[in-house]
């Protein structure tokens, strides 16, 4: 089973996966499973800083950028700026949030290697809980401090530090606020031509090249709620979420009670690497 989504998920949201918690940490903390359309970086940072003329220097060569190029740097810039505003204004909108998904994961070359159903529980700050009824029961829950996959058939819980998890994860941004994580992913709003779907759809891609997640997609459906949910993973695996029966008011307190805390039973092995 591929755990990356939700370890991945409950580790910058927190983040979700599918093995155990750390087959998934050591071996797949890749593919946050969900599917990305046209994923391509080129889309993000790409200018079309046109060299019309070259200076040499030496044996070297510098570009001449023209009045033109300036521009079209200058309107790249405006659309990440406007498509940094309207996605933490959707995102605003998830303080807390409740769904049932069905998940399909594909290797490179399109074909699928997992497929599950559950449900995923998130509540700002930093708290998720991830859980399939198919093909396996399975339960990963962040507290905000840890992660914590629970693995009933063998009775082992796997813990692991929830900041270690979600570093250079474009989950984060699922539940984060300030500018300086914010400042870390290029975004990206994906127009007609490029959505693969009616829906509002945003690419996020970390500016870092050293994690484990290539870029992350978020769709919103015309009431601005959170409908898929596609990663692609540095192996070129795609994972793809899709959502229904969001639920948006939920009773907060009896969520911190019951959803967001673990309480292992004695006879399940403790492996803890935080």
């Amino acid at each position: 089973m591929n755990k990356v989504v939700p370890i991945m998920m409950a580790m910058a949201l927190t983040a979700p996966l599918s093995l155990s918690a750390m087959q998934i940490a050591s071996a797949n903390l890749t593919s946050a499973n969900l599917t990305s359309a046209n994923l391509t970086s080129a889309n993000l940072t790409s200018a079309n800083l046109t060299s019309d003329a070259t200076v040499v220097v030496g044996s070297a060569t510098k570009p001449k950028f023209t009045a033109h190029s300036a521009k079209d740097v200058s309107k790249a810039a405006d659309a990440a700026d406007s498509a940094n505003v309207l996605l933490k204004k959707r995102l605003h909108g998830l303080q807390q949030y409740h769904a049932a998904f069905n998940q399909t994961v594909t290797d490179a070359q399109g074909n699928i290697v997992h497929e599950a159903q559950g449900t995923l529980t998130m509540m700002r700050p930093n708290k998720l809980r991830w859980e399939t009824t198919f093909p396996d029961e399975t339960l990963l829950i962040a507290d905000g401090e840890a992660v914590w996959n629970i693995d009933t058939f063998v009775e082992q819980v796997t813990i692991i530090s929830q900041d270690q998890a979600i570093k250079d994860n474009p989950i984060v941004l699922l539940t984060a606020n300030d500018d300086e994580t914010w400042d870390s992913f290029v975004i990206s709003k994906l127009d007609d031509a490029k959505a693969s779907s009616t829906l509002e759809q945003y690419q996020i891609v970390p500016k870092s090249t050293d994690g484990q997640i290539k870029s992350l997609t978020l769709g919103f459906n015309s009431d601005g709620i959170l409908s898929t949910l596609d990663m692609l993973d540095a192996q070129d695996q795609t994972s793809a979420l899709v959502f229904s029966k969001q639920d948006l008011d939920f009773a907060i307190d009896t969520a911190k009670d019951n959803l967001f805390s673990v309480d292992v039973p004695q006879s399940y092995i403790i492996d803890d690497q935080r």
